[in-house]
């Protein structure tokens, strides 16, 4: 006998002698959803440590139960996997969690009537912050440090808007970064200070490059505000099920965020597993992309955190005009975006990845940007056909029809946000009829075979706080409307609605592959680590208008409680 297969019998009797102990816990009397190929159900499960050691029927569930086994009876309540988040920006979250919360639907009035209040009642916030407003509401020219300095005129505020692509600085929070009408744009054309007709800066900033000498003058991110705000905002994420997460860049945070994340993680305190990127949006990052990338990776390899992705953002928000369009937008008529990333040197960072093995996350908003995209993953395969490098690309807000077959035949996944799909005038009028028909074209990417996963980009949303709450995003995937209200148009086109049970793959078993963690979580299966929702209802009985009503009432993160709703 081989040693090898020696020592798979030994760990083999060893997992027997382990699963046949009495458990940790048993949950039963439920409808249970494994989510796996073979779309089984159980009424009970048990699982001990960390991992699932048993499924079946509840009549057998006595035979796991010792001294020790903590049960929950389930009374019909629904077991799901643990939800998990394909896109968010969690450490970035942490500066803004007590900042003015606005809405994109909020008037110019309103904004400016919310941010007075907000200055009024935190005299002592300083530098005043705030983030979620939608900035074409000020005209196409965007907000002014006028407008800002009539209500905050006794210290430097920075408001960010709902795509996180701009920045609105009063005129305190500009001199406080040396901004004037002689300091330069980042990168002219795609990173930029908007100006007025002699040149000086107007407060609105354009894209991260932009946005950056503000936030590092003021300050806004330090260790002691984010080790604070960081325990309220993960105990959210369990609270609505959430048990694992892409970080899609910290951005703002960079290393103070990754710090903060491996030192809870070694306390015990991180609630859930995350996978978490290097973000680069400027073409003079790229050339040490992959070496830092590298470091980051050896320096935070832990089991509940690791950096191994690189993101790459290729062009902005269709709000802010930086949306990389095949054709010039309508209105500003006949405007041109600058990619983030210039195609050459995306390229070439692209197929690097593949010849490193390295999985990579695109943004791509516009249909100009998802096609470079694509071209970027399919010249990559054709220089590396060995690699094992996997792609998403995130947002797809408008996929050209020529290029919806191209995700399954690249296998690459298509990423998004359904709490995004309200019916989208702004995009209507900027780009047209044609363009908006082309919006999230979800279905038929997957009739194509391709994967589709969905996810919130937290803090980055159009419904607040709801939007960090799976349950919205799955009914809004469903319904391509306003979450409880069939009375709303539909976002084009209503043949792009997916399914329930698509829409719970897409941040489940889809939602695993995507995090390379399809062989640990995303389906309940004997062996795979216990990571767990338990819903008070059942979504796929549910009315599709309902299922953002749902709650969560117990999640589970690697075999631990980490949420139980108070009122059980």
């Amino acid at each position: 006998m081989k040693k090898s297969q020696f020592i798979w019998m030994f760990l083999g009797a060893l997992w027997t002698q382990f699963a046949l102990a009495e458990a940790d816990w048993v949950l039963r009397g439920g409808v249970i959803y494994s989510m796996d190929d073979t779309a089984s159900h159980y009424s009970a499960m048990a699982f001990k440590g960390n991992r699932l050691t048993w499924l079946g029927e509840s009549e057998a569930a006595e035979a796991q139960i010792g001294p020790q086994t903590q049960i929950i009876e389930l009374e019909g309540r629904t077991v799901l996997p643990g939800f998990i988040d394909t896109h968010i920006h969690s450490m970035d979250t942490l500066p803004l969690v007590n900042g003015v919360k606005l809405s994109p639907y909020d008037s110019p009035e309103q904004v400016l009537e919310k941010i007075a209040e907000h200055a009024r009642t935190h005299p002592y916030q300083n530098p005043l912050l705030g983030s979620g407003f939608l900035a074409p509401a000020f005209g196409v020219q965007g907000p002014t440090a006028a407008q800002l300095d009539a209500i905050v005129p006794d210290r430097p505020a920075l408001i960010i808007d709902e795509g996180g692509h701009t920045g609105w600085a009063n005129t305190l929070a500009l001199e406080a970064a040396g901004i004037s009408r002689d300091t330069p744009d980042p990168v002219p054309g795609a990173h930029f200070f908007q100006r007025d007709d002699e040149g000086n800066p107007t407060g609105w900033l354009v894209e991260g490059a932009a946005i950056d000498p503000v936030t590092e003058a003021l300050g806004v991110i330090s260790e002691e505000a984010l080790a604070l705000a960081a325990p309220g905002f993960f105990t959210e994420m369990s609270a609505v099920g959430l048990t694992a997460a892409f970080d899609a860049g910290m951005i703002d945070t960079g290393e103070l965020g990754r710090r903060l994340a491996l030192k809870m993680v070694e306390a015990g305190e991180f609630p859930v597993r995350m996978v978490a990127s290097l973000y680069v949006n400027q073409p003079g990052q790229l050339p040490t992309a992959l070496a830092t990338l590298a470091k980051l990776n050896a320096r935070y390899q832990h089991p509940l955190f690791n950096v191994s992705t690189l993101k790459l953002s290729l062009d902005g928000t269709v709000e802010a005009k930086t949306a990389v369009m095949l054709d010039p937008y309508i209105l500003p008529e006949g405007h041109v975006a600058k990619p983030l990333l210039p195609n050459p040197v995306m390229f070439d960072a692209v197929a690097a990845a593949h010849e490193a093995n390295v999985d990579l996350h695109l943004h791509a908003i516009g249909d100009g940007a998802v096609r470079s995209a694509l071209d970027a993953i399919e010249r990559a395969k054709t220089l590396h056909p060995e690699s094992d490098s996997r792609t998403t690309i995130c947002h797809i807000e408008i996929v050209n029809a020529d290029d919806v077959s191209r995700f399954a035949e690249l296998g690459a996944v298509a990423q998004t946000t359904p709490t995004w799909f309200y019916y989208d005038t702004l995009a209507l009028r900027y780009l047209g009829v044609g363009r908006f028909n082309q919006m999230y074209p979800l279905a038929s990417i997957l009739r194509h075979g391709g994967q589709v996963t969905l996810g919130s980009d937290y803090p980055v949303s159009w419904i607040g706080k709801d939007a960090l709450n799976p349950m919205f995003n799955i009914e809004m995937a469903v319904t391509r409307q306003q979450a409880g209200n069939p009375e709303v148009p539909v976002q084009a086109r209503v043949s792009e609605r997916l399914s329930v049970d698509q829409a719970i793959r897409a941040h489940t078993s889809d939602a695993a592959w995507q995090l390379r963690l399809e062989d640990q979580i995303g389906t309940l299966e004997v062996g795979k680590l216990a990571d767990i929702v338990v819903l008070d209802r059942d979504p796929y009985v549910s009315d599709p208008y309902s299922i953002h009503t749902i709650k969560v009432d117990y999640t589970f993160s690697d075999g631990r409680l980490v949420f139980t709703r108070s009122n059980i």
